[in-house]
């Protein structure tokens, strides 16, 4: 059943397991002795393929019941693999798994698809050459990333200047395997998930953060203990329910077991700065990480906002969605400083404004700044939706279908798949 204008958004919702989570747990899991247990994972192509490459480097993976048993081997004891490890369309996967493969002494491939392979891995790599890995790049930037790791890496002291968890979470990863003491220090706070994980897990890591850096110190001195490990719904997944209900007038959700982690939920404030109706519900705190259930009972129209360039890394992934939202309230919004997006799946930001055009908001992109000049008044909508397989693309400009009198084409939906293969039965099971 198509949505469209005439629907709201309703019921008890559950979002899937949370992506970033879902990533971390099989990898750590896979450094743990002993067996592990991973609930509610997120079965996206993304994170089996983080599970497929585990495997390959060691790891016993299995599913029972609906639940992953994990049973890990030691840092520094990684498989060499029989063939090259393949991450699909998943940034964090090869990312973060290059950080693994670095300190160990083995030989590895990384690669993925094709937009994938048109994503900047310098990044990461050149943090990990420092330790002494040796790392061949395609034209020097791009994957397949092929890795010489080393055994005896050198323990480093880190800056990173640009915000980004994937670099952090590389880098503290090849420390796992690294003697000696390892320092980060960041500049711009980012998700922190490998973090809390690890403490999860009785690693020596020490946490220090104040309102401009944040220090991280590890030393592997204490093994990874297993887990048993309920995984939180995904606040990037749910930011497409939750927008949406906010967006739309006579709309009431309920969310339920959602992570609520304060790096995750920048979106959350922006929606009530403009006016979004949402309650927060039973804050928890689980494996280091916090969840909270969200109620949504939205009675009046969102009113337009502005974001600076400082509160976009918190929200980087919701910018989509987001955009949607101000497209169907009072006023002018202006997004500030989104030059991340245009590193993403696919330029996010000239793809954000060439739909919203195409199916009749007026938005202008100044430098890297998105103006979107809203109303209340339904969209003409009947846009062909270019979206170059960009999953958040795909998913928020269906949810444009609420606020439009036609309802815009998108043909090809499969990228969704990646990092949210429920969504078209969720959203069908919340619109009446």
């Amino acid at each position: 059943m198509p949505i469209n204008s005439k629907k709201k958004i309703q019921g008890i919702y559950y979002p899937p397991g949370d992506k970033s989570i879902s990533h971390r747990s099989l990898i750590l899991t896979g450094q743990a002795v002993g067996k592990s247990e991973i609930t509610n994972l997120l079965e996206g192509e993304d994170v089996i393929n983080t599970l497929l490459v585990m495997r390959e480097l060691g790891a016993r993976i299995t599913k029972k019941n609906g639940k992953y048993i994990v049973f890990g081997i030691p840092p520094g004891a990684l498989f060499q693999p029989k063939k090259q490890l393949d991450f699909g369309n998943s940034g964090t996967g090869i990312r973060l798994l290059a950080g693994l493969i670095s300190s160990n002494n083995i030989k590895a491939t990384l690669k993925g698809d094709k937009s994938l392979s048109k994503r900047p891995m310098r990044r990461v790599t050149d943090h990990l050459k420092r330790i002494g890995a040796s790392i061949e790049l395609k034209k020097n930037s791009f994957p397949p990333i092929k890795i010489k790791g080393v055994g005896d890496a050198i323990p480093l002291n880190y800056d990173i200047k640009i915000p980004s968890a994937q670099i952090k979470s590389a880098i503290m990863l090849s420390a796992l395997n690294t003697n000696g003491i390892v320092k980060i220090k960041e500049f711009k706070s980012t998700r922190d998930h490998t973090e809390n994980m690890l403490k999860a897990m009785g690693y020596n890591i020490k946490v220090k953060e104040n309102s401009k850096y944040r220090f991280i110190e590890m030393k592997n001195d204490k093994d990874l203990k297993p887990i048993k490990l309920n995984v939180p719904g995904d606040p990037s997944s749910a930011a497409f329910f939750i927008t949406a209900a906010c967006l739309k007038p006579g709309s009431k959700l309920v969310v339920k077991n959602m992570l609520f982690n304060k790096t995750r939920i920048g979106f959350i404030k922006t929606l009530k700065k403009m006016g979004g109706n949402i309650q927060i519900l039973n804050k928890k705190k689980v494996n280091n990480e916090i969840l909270a259930d969200l109620k949504i009972n939205q009675k009046t129209h969102l009113k337009s906002t502005i974001l600076k360039p400082e509160d976009v890394p918190l929200q980087v992934d919701e910018i989509p969605i987001l955009s949607i939202a101000a497209s169907y309230a009072k006023g002018t919004s202006v997004f500030r400083g989104l030059k991340e997006l245009t590193v993403k799946e696919s330029n996010r930001l000239e793809l954000i404004h060439q739909n919203l055009k195409n199916m009749g908001v007026k938005s202008e992109i100044k430098e890297f700044d998105l103006y979107i000049h809203g109303d209340t008044d339904l969209k003409k909508g009947g846009a062909k939706i270019i979206h170059h397989h960009d999953h958040r693309i795909v998913m928020s400009f269906y949810i444009a279908n609420l606020i439009c009198e036609k309802s815009n084409k998108i043909d090809d939906k499969s990228s969704v798949k990646t990092s949210y293969p429920s969504f078209f039965k969720h959203i069908t099971h919340h619109t009446h």
